[in-house]
């Protein structure tokens, strides 16, 4: 007989934990990747292009996989015309927030490719920024789109009802893909994977031991749940003692709403189109404003 009571937080846990184990496949085929790039191409001006196209069918494919394995819908459908709204609001969103975030950058002195992480030496030649920009999109996109939309998403609506799949969704993209050095990564760095393998460590433990203990015995329950809770507050302590400037503020801000705003748009549509316009619009226009207004490209 099942253990499961009701309001149980086991089913979820039981999806953090895989989502968990799939990133860290994720995070070593990143790693061989990059090793057997260095030693097969070197320095080469072809290795970016083709360790990225390589990242991004190894991504696809382990997600991908595990898609059909679990069941997970993949929404690999059209977007159809009623949902042409919801492409403005994945498109539109990010663009404004990045537009404000660089009038108060520029008004208080704070260099928006700081904010990103990344750096244009003044005037550059126009070809090869957009080159090298273009090829960041094609793999960056669609990495989003399946890791937060197939993978994360895709896990929680398993357990998670209607709309309320993108609270979890968000939260837990926020803090995986986020990257330490400006923007958003597909695959988390080496802290934050740890950050999330040892939160489903916790969780899953949590969630096994509260269906253990008497449910009369409240105190004991939420208890349970403590080790998880102070992990959470680290975190979200740490982050927000991070940001140092309001345009810093702005920019988390902005990759937070987009990355909501993404997971919102894919559970009202059912297509994976509609929140790669809300990544597309937010690296797009973070490159713009470094290049155009920092560097001085004239874009």
């Amino acid at each position: 007989m099942s253990r499961h009571t009701r309001g149980s937080l086991r089913p979820a846990a039981t999806e953090f934990v895989v989502v968990a184990a799939v990133l860290v496949v994720l995070y070593l085929w990143q790693r061989l990747l990059r090793l057997a790039s260095s030693v097969a191409f070197g320095s080469l001006p072809v290795a970016g292009g083709v360790s990225g196209a390589l990242f991004l069918a190894g991504v696809v494919a382990i997600i991908g996989g595990y898609a059909r394995v679990r069941h997970v819908d993949c929404g690999l459908r059209p977007p159809t015309a009623g949902d042409l709204p919801w492409i403005g609001v994945a498109a539109g969103s990010p663009l404004g927030l990045v537009t404000l975030t660089a009038l108060v950058s520029r008004a208080t002195g704070v260099r928006y490719g700081s904010l990103t992480g990344t750096a244009v030496a003044a005037d550059p030649p126009l070809v090869p920024v957009v080159t090298v920009a273009g090829l960041g999109l094609l793999v960056g996109i669609p990495s989003l789109v399946v890791v937060c939309q197939v993978l994360v998403q895709g896990s929680f609506a398993r357990v998670v009802d209607g709309d309320a799949v993108v609270v979890p969704t968000t939260a837990v993209t926020g803090f995986v893909t986020v990257s330490d050095t400006g923007g958003l990564a597909a695959i988390p760095g080496l802290g934050r994977l740890g950050g999330v393998v040892v939160f489903a460590v916790l969780l899953g433990g949590a969630a096994l031991a509260n269906e253990r203990i008497d449910p009369h015995r409240r105190g004991l329950r939420v208890l349970a749940y403590l080790p998880v809770a102070a992990l959470v507050a680290l975190a979200v302590g740490s982050g927000v003692a991070g940001l140092g400037s309001v345009a810093a503020g702005l920019f988390a801000a902005t990759q937070f709403v987009t990355l909501g705003v993404a997971a919102y748009a894919y559970a009202r549509t059912g297509s994976l189109l509609v929140p790669a316009f809300a990544y597309a619009a937010l690296l797009s226009a973070n490159r713009v404003v470094v290049v155009a207004f920092e560097a001085g490209a004239g874009l």
